[in-house]
């Protein structure tokens, strides 16, 4: 009897040290004109484990330098209160060409057990970047397409991490990085707005997540803005992508060239996009992706709905070139096993674009498809298997026409029968 509460009191002392060892750090504010940035990494040498980073609510904190977190072990960051990036370009540039490779991320996490969260109060919890200023700037400079020196912002790499209520308003370019394993991230909104009938003032590059991580799942997000909503890319496995909205931008996209497989895109609304769905990988690229499901997927007002190239041409990188010329010994890379189940919705055959297109010829140009592309592949010879589409029910937003589709038997190793519509140039046909 004496051994048993003795080892009771034991368990007990162990589970209230246990308990007693994860502590509360909450960031001190500063001030005006105050970096709370060095605040927080003064915090991190007693709060990198067992802890809560606290940003404490009803409270403006300037973050006028990058934050390194460091690597992290069951941390959680609390960003309850508002977080103020700085509001001048010159300075951030300075800082972005005063990197190696000049490429800076204003936040940067790792670890295991990690937390990133924002208030659920929809009106507190903003991480501010002021990157409209950066947008319309930068329709006054040559080459288009998006100011040089733009910094990115959370780069995440890091086990078992959930993202949730985070806030992002109007972000200078590319929002989150995820890679690592174990991925929860849901109920965040990415608000990179813009006029749609103000195409000169665009947000370029403003990409909501870039996906690299294994055992990945998303929900209920919402992104607007002027790139891929979600791009899922090279290494990333097991992702599953379901209950979001985008708008504005370039869609849902498997964006890679290898290694990529086991990808599910599920209940997905698209408003006012260039591209609804999209896989794209580059040419002359050698590798394999594999087992990628868009399904459920409502399509309002997209120029391109259904879309897949293995010719994906950079306007940034090819400037002078022209979209889709390319030599006959080009290689692509593979895909097996895609599928487009259950797509519904307008195309944009009245406006089709947007404001990313700054190169004559444009770079989304796709010669020979129509206004009312609702299908496209373009895809090289040869380069695909088991492709399928069902359920395809897409009509011009006007009302008049139908939904076209672009599409070259020879792209497909295994033929066409199993396809699902009609491989041609002309009008959509189910088969």
């Amino acid at each position: 009897m004496l051994n048993t509460a003795k080892h009771n009191s034991l368990a007990l002392l162990a589970l209230t040290s246990l308990t007693s060892a994860f502590q509360t750090c909450v960031v001190p504010l500063g001030g005006p004109g105050i970096d709370d940035s060095d605040a927080v990494r003064a915090l991190l040498p007693n709060c990198s484990a067992n802890a809560e980073i606290v940003f404490s609510s009803c409270t403006t904190y300037n973050i006028s330098t990058p934050i390194n977190f460091g690597t992290l072990s069951n941390v959680t960051i609390s960003i309850l209160g508002d977080l103020n990036l700085p509001a001048s370009i010159p300075y951030v540039q300075s800082l972005v060409n005063a990197t190696a490779k000049q490429s800076l991320h204003w936040f940067t996490i790792a670890g295991t057990d990690v937390t990133l969260q924002g208030n659920q109060n929809p009106a507190e919890g903003f991480v501010y970047p002021y990157g409209e200023q950066w947008w319309t700037a930068a329709q006054h400079v040559t080459p288009l397409g998006g100011l040089p020196l733009r910094p990115h912002g959370f780069s995440v790499n890091a086990n078992r991490t959930t993202i949730r209520y985070m806030k992002v308003s109007k972000p200078i370019a590319w929002n989150f990085a995820l890679s690592g394993s174990d991925y929860v991230v849901h109920d965040n909104w990415i608000d990179a707005s813009y006029d749609l009938n103000t195409p000169n003032v665009f947000p370029f590059n403003t990409d909501g997540y870039d996906v690299k991580g294994t055992n990945v799942t998303f929900y209920n997000n919402h992104v607007f803005n002027g790139d891929d909503c979600v791009a899922v890319n090279n290494g990333a496995h097991n992702v599953y992508i379901t209950d979001m909205i985008c708008e504005g931008g370039h869609g849902i996209s498997l964006s890679g060239v290898d290694d990529i497989s086991n990808v599910i895109f599920n209940n997905i609304t698209s408003r006012n996009s260039l591209y609804a769905t999209r896989f794209k990988s580059s040419l002359d690229s050698t590798g394999n992706v594999s087992d990628v499901h868009w399904q459920n997927i409502y399509v309002l007002n997209a120029t391109f709905p259904v879309f897949a190239t293995s010719v994906y041409f950079d306007q940034n990188t090819n400037r002078g070139e022209t979209p889709g010329v390319y030599p006959a010994n080009s290689t692509a890379t593979f895909i097996d096993n895609f599928s487009w189940t259950n797509v519904s919705g307008t195309i944009n055959d009245m406006y089709p674009g947007d404001g990313s297109c700054v190169t004559d010829p444009c770079w989304y140009y796709v010669a020979n498809a129509t206004n009312t592309a609702g299908v496209t592949m373009q895809l090289l010879n040869g380069t695909a298997s088991g492709v399928h589409l069902e359920n395809i029910n897409l009509l011009p937003i006007d009302g008049k026409g139908v939904s076209d589709t672009y599409c070259n038997p020879d792209s497909f190793t295994d033929g066409t029968e199993n396809l699902g519509f009609v491989c041609a140039n002309g009008p959509y046909k189910a088969t």
